[in-house]
């Protein structure tokens, strides 16, 4: 009996022992399993929420901006084919993604998130369309538009279910401003059972695990003598083939600070290929390398403390972020997580490492440092100041940068707080009730402020400015301030300037060119301007002044005209030159008796710098037509038209236009072949004008029997010389060819371009009231006005002048000459109008002669 116990002791310290190891091992598997099924939970958790996030971007992405613009715009606008297209992209978005149960759109306003368009339509099977009404409630909603950033929610309760929520925002293209939120519902429970369903491999495989160790330890008992060699061989050989290779993660296994061989941070037991590939080394150079041999080395020693504890046993684990060595001398920046966990008989501690290459998101952060200071670089160069300020009076700075003293001459600190002088007070005033009054226009709408006005700087200088701004809003939807930038465009405004004057001036006069008229003729041709009058003027004889005095006198000349037309014009009158010595006037709400008064204006001012230049050069001349528009029906063209046809009918009477040469040379040849006088187409020319402003005709009527008085017997041209100064009465053969002068007179007109116009009154000019007259034998107000009133005056001149074959008539038996064939010969009512002009010029004494000799006197 004392024999067998001490082997029954011995038994028991052997199945203690094996208890132990059996106890550590599961111990240790448990550990590990547990931090690797951990891990990989967070992993796949992780992955989730980054797939989610990037679905989430590249939907925002594919959204056309201009759409969703359309949609923040106005709650009120009817359905907008862009608000249609974007729910159908949604719609087909929820019924193509079975992941995805709702997606919709999101804005602010007045305070509230609101539903702008969403997947309500979709059919899949799989879809739960989750009501709008929902959405709008989760209060979660609203930290995108206050922050700005993407964000994957908790699962949120809401009446309709617990989902979860991807928020994207959705920014302006040009400031940057989150106008809407674009959101993505998954199902918190389908979202659970996806990461739940990823784990099941890894649970198998931990299960199978679990399984494969405890076989081993069955079989260790069974076979004690090989215990600990198949303890080893199943943790590692498992441990690397079934988690090791398969980590997407670096780690590997470090015997710990009390092993019982070598020294202590010394030794590695495996590593897998994630971390191999992390690390760049292998197990042999790892071997103889401790922990701190693989970081930066100041990135470690930041971490000494924690180290040194973890060494003596305070801590069980503790995580660095630095940067490892390569071999290559090449730098990862890596998450490193150091476990201490009891390995068994053969190692007193072992540390599980795992750790994480972050160089990806670590260049990320930099880049966005750097992007932080690019953003400070462009501030500190940009051609004006940016800003904050309050939302206040005085818009009292909270931050300027440092271009505020170029642009305003003021330093930054001058302006934060008011400290010197507000913001409001550099605005030029009488643009800071407009600047103030826009802000206040783009807050209540929460639209982005544009305007460009004009500051006072502090020397004086005045300076245009463009400001871009907008309204930061608070989680209650007040403003919380204002941001935005103020750039320095005076340059930019002189050019605008310089470039609009010199396209819509002509450069010679400063006056307005061809171009802008022909632009205000179609502005001005509306009701409320008629009726609308043109004018044009033209300088006589600008060719002569160029060929004799050279283009320099004649661009003198140009300028004097123009200043003299410009002092006679009112202020609603718009002058331009367009070219070759041609001025046009617009003249709206102007009638033709207004712009005759200003064609008299016109030829008064000319006619006052002749006399007070009367050593000048030459003297100069301008001629004048003028048309007006009062109805709907005449066209602006024609009306020109009309204005350049009276211009024309001018020049032929102007004595100092070339045109007036061909009635010249064509009144010269008459006077040379017959009895015609020039001083006998003067008397005609006065009365005539008299007696057409009488009875109120208009200026081109006027002008065409000023000429007609003079070129009416044009056709006598062709007339024999016998015919034309024989000195007694013409038989009937004589009469006849006599007769066909206005026909002659009628072929010369229509042949020549500038009397064209006068050449059907040339032909009717020996017409009758009676209808007795020739060649056409009209009667009464068949004969055009102006024959009726020629035919008036020429018998008149004819008995009171001299003729070769008679003595001149009083001039009280011409008038009842006249008197007695009113209503036969002549037009009565013109008649008498002629009568009372007679008798207030004249003071008859003459006796009467027969009426014989009357009615001869008067065929002639």
């Amino acid at each position: 009996m004392d024999h067998k116990e001490p082997r029954q002791n011995g038994r028991k310290t052997i199945s203690l022992h094996t208890l132990s190891a059996v106890l550590a091992a599961i111990f240790i598997l448990v550990m590990l399993s547990g931090s690797y099924l951990r891990f990989v939970w967070n992993r796949y958790q992780n992955m989730a929420e980054n797939q989610a996030l990037q679905l989430g971007w590249s939907i925002e992405a594919m959204l056309h901006i201009e759409h969703i613009l359309e949609l923040v715009s106005d709650s009120s606008a009817p359905v907008s084919t862009e608000a249609i297209f974007v729910e159908h992209s949604l719609t087909h978005l929820v019924e193509s993604t079975d992941a995805i149960y709702y997606a919709y759109i999101l804005k602010q306003q007045d305070g509230r998130t609101l539903v702008v368009a969403d997947s309500s339509g979709a059919q899949s099977s799989t879809s739960k369309p989750t009501k709008r009404s929902c959405e709008q409630t989760v209060e979660i909603n609203n930290l995108p538009f206050a922050t700005g950033q993407c964000l994957l929610t908790e699962p949120v309760s809401t009446p309709c279910g617990d989902y979860i929520r991807t928020l994207i925002p959705i920014r302006h293209p040009e400031s940057g401003q989150t106008i809407a939120v674009l959101g993505l519902s998954y199902s918190a429970a389908e979202w659970q059972a996806n990461v739940k369903q990823r784990m099941i491999p890894d649970i198998v495989i931990v299960i199978c695990l679990l399984a494969l160790i405890v076989s081993l330890i069955s079989l260790g008992h069974k076979q004690g003598r090989l215990r600990q060699t198949s303890e080893k061989l199943a943790f590692q050989e498992t441990l690397y083939r079934n988690i090791f290779e398969q980590a997407p993660i670096g780690i590997f296994l470090q015997e710990g600070r009390r092993r019982l061989k070598q020294g202590p941070d010394k030794g590695y037991i495996c590593i897998n290929p994630m971390g191999a590939a992390i690390l760049g080394r292998n197990v042999a150079e790892l071997e103889d390398m401790s922990l701190s041999e693989l970081f930066f080395k100041d990135d470690f020693a930041s971490t000494m403390h924690q180290y040194e504890r973890f060494q003596k046993g305070e801590i069980s684990s503790y995580e660095i972020e630095g940067r490892l060595v390569r071999p290559d001398d090449s730098i990862v920046w890596a998450n490193v997580k150091i476990i201490d966990f009891f390995a068994g008989p053969s190692f007193e501690t072992l540390f599980l490492v795992l750790f994480e290459d972050i160089t990806e998101r670590k260049q990320s952060e930099k880049s966005l440092r750097e992007s932080e200071r690019s953003k400070s670089v462009f501030f500190s160069h940009l051609p004006g100041m940016a800003y904050r300020c309050k939302n206040n009076a005085t818009w009292t700075m909270e931050f300027v940068s440092e271009g505020c003293y170029a642009l305003t001459g003021y330093k930054p600190e001058s302006l934060l707080q008011d400290s010197q002088i507000s913001y409001s007070e550099i605005i030029s005033p009488e643009y800071l009730d407009a600047v103030r009054s826009t802000w206040e226009r783009v807050l209540l709408n929460r639209q982005r402020y544009q305007d460009e006005y004009e500051i006072i700087t502090k020397s004086g200088e005045r300076k245009w400015v463009l400001e871009v701004g907008q309204g930061i809003y608070d989680q209650n939807g007040d403003v919380e301030a204002l941001e935005g930038i103020v750039l320095d465009i005076t340059e930019l405004k002189q050019n605008e300037y310089k470039v609009a004057y010199l396209r819509d001036h002509d450069f010679l006069t400063g006056l307005y060119n061809r171009i802008y008229i022909e632009q205000e003729k179609k502005r001005l041709d509306q009701p409320e301007f008629w009726p609308l009058s043109v004018t044009i003027c033209d300088i006589d004889g600008l060719r002569m002044i160029n060929d004799a005095y050279g283009h320099e006198e004649g661009d003198r000349l140009i300028k004097t005209v123009a200043r003299l037309i410009q002092g006679c014009l009112p202020r609603s009158c718009v002058l331009g030159y367009m070219g070759s010595g041609e001025f046009c006037v617009l003249m709206p709400n102007t009638d033709s008796e207004q712009a005759h008064r200003l064609k008299t204006s016109i030829n008064n001012a000319v006619s006052s710098y002749n006399r007070t230049n009367e050593k000048a050069l030459y003297t100069i001349s301008v001629t004048i037509g003028h048309s007006t528009k009062q109805t709907a029906d005449q066209q602006i063209q024609d009306v020109t038209k009309a204005a350049m046809d009276y211009l024309s009918s001018r020049k032929l009477v102007n004595q100092n236009s070339s045109h007036s040469a061909i009635v010249s040379s064509i009144m010269a040849t008459l006077y040379a072949k017959s009895q015609e006088t020039e001083e006998h187409g003067q008397r005609m020319g006065e009365w005539c004008q008299m007696l057409g402003e009488r009875l109120g005709l208009e200026q081109k009527d006027l002008d065409d029997l000023n000429l007609l008085s003079k070129l009416h017997d044009i056709g006598k041209i062709g007339i024999d010389d016998s015919i034309l100064n024989k000195p007694g009465p013409l038989d009937e053969d004589e009469w006849r060819e006599m007769r066909k002068h206005p026909e002659i007179g009628h072929r010369i007109a229509t042949s020549t371009p500038q009397l064209d116009h006068i050449a059907h009154y040339i032909l009717c000019h020996h017409e009758r009231w009676d209808g007795k007259g020739y060649p056409l034998g009209l009667k009464g107000e068949e004969i055009p006005i102006v024959d009726r009133i020629l035919a008036v005056v020429d018998a008149f001149d004819a008995m009171t002048e001299d003729r070769v074959y008679r003595k001149a008539l009083p001039i009280d038996v011409a008038i009842e000459g006249i008197r007695e064939n009113a209503g036969t010969q002549f037009d009565p009512n013109i008649v008498d109008i002629f009568l009372e002009l007679i008798e207030a010029r004249e003071n008859p004494v003459h006796p009467k002669k027969d009426a014989p000799e009357l009615q001869q006197n008067m065929a002639h």
